[in-house]
């Protein structure tokens, strides 16, 4: 096994540069971490998730309780907000 010797100040100034290789690293970590795709949802898939009739949808988004993007005349939700609306409302047991 070889023995490499060096001088305080070159350990001190390698021991930094790693350090902030690690901190380069963790910051791509999470950001890679995060999801960069929304998934949206259409009516039906929403109705199912909820076991909803249309109907139903219809009378949550005119009052304002789950959001949606209007294209034309389809009607989008994302997933994100539906989770969130369910979370939300969760009422925890005793």
């Amino acid at each position: 096994m070889d023995c490499v010797l060096m001088e305080t100040s070159a350990y001190k100034e390698l021991q930094a540069h790693l350090q902030r290789l690690l901190e380069r690293v963790s910051a791509l970590h999470s950001l890679s971490a995060q999801p960069t795709t929304v998934r949206w949802l259409t009516a039906e898939e929403v109705c199912k998730a909820l076991s909803i009739t249309k109907r139903a949808l219809q009378y949550y988004r005119s009052a304002g309780i789950i959001p949606y993007t209007a294209l034309g005349n389809k009607v989008l939700f994302r997933d994100d907000d539906i989770r969130h609306l369910l979370e939300k409302n969760l009422i925890k047991s005793l």
